[in-house]
């Protein structure tokens, strides 16, 4: 456990220190460029550094599965609807997460049992599934949706998922129905490596003409 603590702080290190090793200044500056090539201690640093950034920069499974889930987004909600013409929110989970060799069950309640429950909202990632109670606010599991991003800070986060109204859109979980009405999320996806997308702005409300 010691070993794992570690490493997750080395990792930190290096990752803080290739941040400030991009910075325009030092990327431009002559000393630092010629240091970086020759010195014995910042030369294999660099190259640790460089190829973490690289892994970084890559798309991991999270990416690929959002980036799936994005391509149906404006297509119609229907009750029942497993795609890939229309969706409801279960059906729409259902069917990004089958591309990616992952099945899950047809109802929002029964895809809450899968995966390893994430009770801290702080602690999501990209792609994990989260749920909410239905229009009856009973307690019961009635919706589904997949986080997008999700600022670690506050816990609040976006998803996407298919709308009774307005068919698969985003969200944010800071929106007063959802809010009000959050249970829980799972993961099927493993932990990430990467750090999370940051939250984009929710868009101004157009104003009613």
């Amino acid at each position: 456990m010691k070993h794992k603590h570690l490493s997750a702080f080395l990792l930190a290190v290096l990752s803080a220190f290739g941040s400030f090793a991009q910075q325009p200044y030092l990327q431009n500056n002559s000393l630092w460029q010629s240091a970086s090539k020759s010195s014995p201690i910042i030369y294999p640093l660099r190259s640790v550094i460089d190829s973490i950034q690289k892994v970084q920069s890559q798309p991991d499974s999270a990416d690929l599965l959002i980036a799936e889930a994005r391509k149906h987004l404006g297509k119609p909600y229907r009750y029942g609807g497993k795609g890939p013409s229309a969706f409801d929110c279960a059906g729409f989970a259902r069917y990004v997460y089958l591309k990616f060799g992952y099945s899950l069950p047809g109802g929002s309640a029964s895809q809450y049992s899968k995966g390893r429950r994430i009770k801290n909202t702080k602690m999501l990632q990209r792609g994990d599934l989260v749920f909410w109670q239905g229009r009856e606010h009973n307690g019961r599991v009635g919706h589904t949706g997949i986080v997008t991003e999700v600022d670690t800070a506050t816990g609040r986060f976006r998803f996407i998922h298919a709308a009774t109204h307005s068919g698969v859109i985003h969200s944010y979980s800071t929106e007063p129905y959802y809010a009000s009405r959050y249970v829980g999320a799972c993961r099927l996806l493993g932990d990430r490596k990467k750090p999370e997308e940051p939250i984009p702005p929710k868009p101004a409300k157009k104003k009613r003409r």
